[in-house]
């Protein structure tokens, strides 16, 4: 039996897009050097991110002497062997540039909402990415549970509820974790 090369973010970004049978992009990333298929979101989940995006982008809007941007799916090259796509991120605005193609290193903050039909070993290895890599903080969001785990450099801390989310690169936002998912 033969190992499986893996694949750099160089040769990973190569690759031309590939297109479902109605002309849909397939969604992938690269984790670990390894290329993983998404399958379409569900609804709630597009919902939460959005609403996540929103209050972000708000706050930020009202606060642009922070020097910082919200941004839905946008990909950053997180490594030599990671190419993701984060849900929802917080990048400082010098950082991008007209000649790159995605962000060039991960985003301060990477927001990753839980999909059912994601892996436990996935969700660690990108963890464990954004932070080696330099994200301050890696907010995981699971719609179905209705909570937030906010991983920093070793530390980790669940909020549920009433709980309010709050990060240091964001002075004056804080939240309820449940303020997340109000979709209606």
């Amino acid at each position: 039996m033969s190992a499986t090369a893996l694949v750099t973010s160089e040769q990973y970004l190569a690759l031309p897009d590939e297109f479902d049978q109605n002309g849909n992009r397939i969604k992938d990333e690269l984790i670990g050097g390894e290329i993983v298929k998404m399958p379409p979101a569900s609804h709630q989940h597009d919902r939460v991110k959005n609403r996540i995006g929103k209050l972000l982008t708000n706050f930020l809007d009202n606060n642009r002497h922070l020097g910082l941007e919200s941004n839905v799916e946008i990909g950053a090259r997180v490594s030599r062997f990671d190419t993701f796509v984060p849900d929802v991120s917080v990048t400082r605005s010098s950082r991008f540039s007209d000649q790159d193609r995605i962000l060039q290193g991960p985003p301060e903050i990477a927001i990753e909402l839980v999909s059912r039909s994601d892996t436990a070993s996935h969700f660690k290895a990108k963890v464990a990415a954004y932070l080696t890599n330099g994200s301050t903080s890696v907010w995981v969001v699971s719609p179905e549970l209705k909570l937030v785990e906010v991983h920093r450099q070793g530390a980790m801390r669940e909020l549920k509820a009433d709980d309010r989310i709050e990060d240091p690169l964001l002075p004056g936002f804080s939240v309820p974790v449940s303020t997340f998912f109000e979709l209606s």
